[in-house]
């Protein structure tokens, strides 16, 4: 069951309610006429209502696509960091083509020696550096999640080709070769309640003491002191459990 857009609905409500009162309010003024003001209200607010929602619908899309990319290119880091070597031979070779061949652990295709180092980490000038020490006639090309900005800086002066995770993610999406599933799927869901308990820190203390202190100090001054007392009692209980747990 898809879930409702609260914010989408929200906002497109807003934006037709202002076109209507906008025209209803002008057509009405200049012309006199309470009908036909009415009419190019409910008009106006169609037209607008509809742009606003296609336009809103689309953005949301794309930032929701754009996050899902995002999501995958961690999962895909995470898991050719996890993945043995005999996986990220086989995979890469099926990405190179039909010419690419195994040698070792590397995959050698159209001229070009390919060397794989997926790991949590940037690859740093030591990782570089064993690339280079390496004896071939072929260019060098390393794929890898990321590395640091004095690796990259290495690889470029020895003419080492870097494929980081952008573009692995890309090359791997376009050819279909992405994981059905991935070894680690990501963070098990945090239950409401580690989320609330997770919330009762010492810095809670001093903001709803003094709250719940100011809210009593009102009560002595306002017609309605039973809200005030009530809000401000538990503010100070809230406070209370914080201390004493944490």
């Amino acid at each position: 069951m898809k879930r409702l857009n609260l914010p989408l609905i929200c906002d497109t409500l807003f934006c037709s309610v202002c076109a209507f009162l906008l025209f209803f309010t002008a057509v009405r003024f200049y012309t006199k006429n309470a009908v036909l003001g009415l009419i190019f209200g409910i008009c106006a607010a169609l037209l607008f209502g509809a742009l606003v929602f296609i336009y809103i619908s689309l953005k949301q899309d794309k930032r929701l696509l754009l996050s899902r990319d995002e999501k995958e290119k961690h999962l895909l880091s995470l898991h050719l960091s996890l993945s043995d070597d005999n996986y990220i031979l086989n995979l890469f070779q099926n990405l190179l083509g039909a010419k690419a061949k195994i040698v070792g652990k590397r995959v050698i295709c159209g001229g070009q020696c390919c060397f794989f180092n997926f790991k949590m980490s940037p690859l740093t000038e030591d990782d570089i550096a064993k690339v280079i020490k390496y004896s071939t006639q072929n260019d060098k090309v390393i794929y890898c999640n990321s590395a640091c900005i004095q690796a990259i800086a290495l690889a470029e002066n020895f003419a080492i080709t870097l494929v980081q995770l952008d573009e692995v993610y890309a090359a791997l999406k376009q050819n279909n070769l992405l994981p059905q599933k991935f070894v680690y799927g990501g963070a098990k869901k945090v239950s409401v309640f580690k989320k609330i308990k997770a919330r009762f820190s010492r810095k809670l203390c001093a903001p709803l003491f003094w709250s719940g202190i100011g809210l009593l100090a009102l009560s002595y001054f306002t017609f309605y002191p039973i809200y005030y007392i009530v809000s401000g009692g538990i503010m100070l209980l809230i406070c209370t459990v914080a201390l004493v747990f944490n």
